[in-house]
């Protein structure tokens, strides 16, 4: 009998083995974001956060309580754009580089708080709407130095810059 039993554990844990390590990777070849949306005057509730990948998924979820969970794929440049379903926020977009080393199985989580605009408050010039078509950064993750930056902070500068010229921030 108990040969029995020791073989029945053997064979629950070689069969079961496999679904362990599966899920684990799961959990370690993700980035977790975590965040809340904001405006002037507290938390924005209904928010569409749709994440465009490099190779054309497009995948959306809703945010009705002003905080969101996300967990995006490794090796990917996506985009995520937030926009409130009350039309009365401009969309705001923000890129992320997830390509990491094969040696890296897992990055921190990233915390992202997103300050959505309400349209009443910024008399912006048609001439100039296109400039909330781009992303406010472009962040990549330091696999060496463990840390998020904004690869093109140059650019951000500027579209920033001109944001704020509006009065905005």
């Amino acid at each position: 009998m108990l040969n029995l039993f020791q073989h029945l554990k053997i064979t629950f844990f070689v069969l079961l083995f496999p679904f362990l390590i599966k899920g684990q990777s799961n959990i370690d070849t993700r980035l977790h974001i975590k965040g809340k949306t904001f405006n002037s005057v507290g938390k924005v509730h209904k928010v569409s956060i749709r994440i465009v990948h490099d190779d054309g998924v497009v995948d959306t979820i809703l945010s009705n309580n002003g905080k969101y969970n996300l967990h995006l794929e490794f090796n990917h440049k996506i985009l995520l754009e937030f926009e409130c379903l009350d039309d009365q926020h401009y969309i705001k977009r923000i890129a992320f580089n997830t390509n990491i080393p094969e040696e890296v199985n897992k990055i921190p989580f990233f915390d992202l708080t997103i300050n959505l605009v309400e349209k009443r408050l910024w008399n912006i010039k048609d001439k100039d709407l296109d400039i909330l078509d781009l992303p406010v950064a472009y962040l990549n993750y330091d696999y060496q130095k463990k840390i998020w930056y904004d690869k093109n902070a140059k650019y951000s500068r500027i579209i920033n810059k001109k944001i704020k010229s509006y009065g905005i921030y």
